[in-house]
C-alpha cells in the first residue's frame, strides 16, 4: 500500500457549493448526476413530464455504482447507516455548524487550495468561498460570458475584438484571477481553424444583419442558418485569447469530452484542437485539458505526451464514474508524464462531491503508483514523487500558486 494521504491537495477546477447546502434537509447523494436524472430535459417539445417519469429518472441515478459508492463513503463518514435517509439526518446535525462540517471534509482530504470557475454559478464571491472553507480561493475566467455580453454592444469585428483585449487585460489585472477558460467544445465544438480577420468580419457583418442576432452569442445552440458564421467567430475570439494568455501569462483550461446534454461529444475530442497545438505561436500557451477528456482519455495522454504545453486535468471522471477511476488514471500514466499531469474534481453543488472526488483520486493514484512500485518498474521514493506532482505540485508551477 502506498500512503499519500500526508500529501496536499490543490483542486484546480471547482464550482462553489449550492446556497442550500447549508441546509439540513440537503440531500448530498442527490448531487451525484452527470444530468440523467434532470427532469427538465424532457419539458420539451409540448410534452409535460409525467409523474412516472420523474420517479424513474430518480430510480436511474440512485440505481448507479457511484451513487452508491458514494452513499457507503457518506456513511462511514457520518458514522450512520448507509441510507439515504440516515445520511440526511446525520448531516443535519453536522450542518448546524457549517463551516465547520465544510472545513473538517476538507482537512480530511488534505485539501491547500482552491482554483475555482467563475463562470457557473454566475456572481462567485471568492472571498466568502474562502471564509467558508479556510483555505485560498483563485478564480478561473471564462470567455464564453463576456463574448456574449461583448457581442450586443459592438457592431464590428474590429470593435468586438478591441473590447475583447481591453477586458481580458482587466481581467488579468487581478491577483485572484489565474487562468481564462473556455467552453467552446459545447458551443461550437474543438475543430478550431486559424482565420483572416477579414473573413471572420464578413460573418460578422452577415450575422449582425441575422434577425437572430441580439443575443446570439449568450446562446449554447443557435439557429441552424447561423451555425458556419457563429463558428468563425468563436474560433477567431478564442485564437486571439489564446493569443493573450501567452503575452499575459495565464494559463488556458479548455473543457473536453465529457458534459451534459448541451454537449455534443464528437466535437469535444482533444485531438481536434490539432491546428492549435502545432501552431507557431500558440504551442507556446499553457493549456490544460479537462476531464481527462474522459472518454477520450487515451488521446489526451497521448496529446500531453507529444505536445510540451499540454496538460491533462483529472476532474469529473473522478468521481463521476464510480470505481473506473482507478483504471482511467492507469492508463493515463501509462504514457502522460507525471509532471503533465493535474489533479482536480470539478466538483459542483455541495462540499461531500468535492469530498469524495479527493479520496478516490488519491486512492487511484495510490493504487497505480503502488502497483507500479510492487512490480518493480517504479521507487517508492519516485512513486510518492509522481503523486506529490499530480496531486499539487503541477499546479504550483502551471499557475504561481
Amino acid at each position: 500500500m502506498l500512503e499519500l494521504n500526508d500529501l496536499p491537495l490543490i483542486d484546480q477546477h471547482v464550482h462553489i457549493f449550492k446556497r442550500e447546502s447549508n441546509q439540513p434537509t440537503f440531500d448530498p447523494l442527490a448531487i451525484f448526476s452527470l444530468g440523467g436524472d434532470w427532469i427538465e430535459f424532457l419539458d420539451s417539445g409540448g410534452h409535460t413530464p409525467t409523474d412516472h417519469e420523474k420517479r424513474q429518472l430518480t430510480i436511474n441515478q440512485q440505481q448507479t455504482m457511484i451513487y452508491h459508492e458514494a452513499m457507503h463513503a457518506l456513511a462511514r463518514y457520518l458514522g450512520c447507516e448507509a441510507n439515504p435517509e440516515a445520511i440526511i439526518a446525520a448531516r443535519a446535525a453536522k450542518v448546524a455548524d457549517y463551516k465547520a462540517y465544510v472545513r473538517g471534509m476538507y482537512r480530511d482530504i488534505n485539501l491547500e487550495s482552491n482554483i475555482v470557475d467563475l463562470g457557473n454559478p454566475k456572481n462567485v464571491n471568492l472571498e466568502e468561498f474562502e471564509e467558508l472553507t479556510g483555505v485560498p480561493a483563485y478564480g478561473l475566467f471564462r470567455i464564453e460570458i463576456l463574448i456574449g455580453e461583448l457581442w450586443d454592444q459592438h457592431d464590428s469585428l474590429a470593435e468586438l475584438e478591441k473590447a475583447f483585449d481591453e477586458r481580458i487585460r482587466k481581467v488579468a489585472s487581478d491577483p485572484k484571477i489565474i487562468s481564462l477558460k473556455t467552453v467552446i467544445a459545447y458551443r461550437t465544438g474543438l475543430d478550431l481553424q486559424p482565420l483572416t480577420a477579414q473573413e471572420v468580419s464578413q460573418s460578422v457583418d452577415r450575422l449582425k444583419r441575422s434577425p437572430d442576432s441580439v443575443g446570439l452569442f449568450a446562446r449554447i445552440h443557435v439557429p441552424r442558418s447561423t451555425r458556419d458564421d457563429v463558428k468563425r467567430v468563436r474560433d477567431y475570439i478564442l485564437w486571439r485569447a489564446l493569443e493573450l494568455s501567452i503575452e499575459l501569462n495565464l494559463p488556458f483550461q479548455i473543457h473536453s469530452g465529457m458534459g451534459d446534454q448541451d454537449l455534443d461529444i464528437k466535437t469535444a475530442r482533444p485531438g481536434l484542437l490539432a491546428a492549435v497545438f502545432r501552431d507557431q505561436t500558440l504551442r507556446h500557451a499553457k493549456i490544460i485539458l479537462l476531464h481527462g477528456a474522459y472518454p477520450f482519455y487515451e488521446e489526451g495522454a497521448y496529446l500531453a505526451t507529444v505536445f510540451p504545453n499540454v496538460y491533462l486535468d483529472l476532474s469529473e471522471f473522478n468521481p463521476m464514474i464510480g470505481p473506473g477511476v482507478g483504471r482511467v488514471i492507469t492508463t493515463i500514466l501509462e504514457q502522460a508524464p507525471f509532471t503533465k499531469v493535474v489533479y482536480s474534481s470539478d466538483a459542483f453543488g455541495s462540499p461531500e462531491l468535492q469530498w469524495i472526488a479527493g479520496k478516490k483520486g488519491r486512492a487511484a493514484l495510490s493504487s497505480c503508483l503502488g502497483a507500479a512500485v510492487d512490480a518493480g518498474n517504479l521507487s517508492r521514493d519516485a512513486a510518492r514523487t509522481a503523486a506529490r506532482l499530480i496531486l499539487a505540485d503541477n499546479a504550483r508551477l502551471i499557475y504561481g500558486i
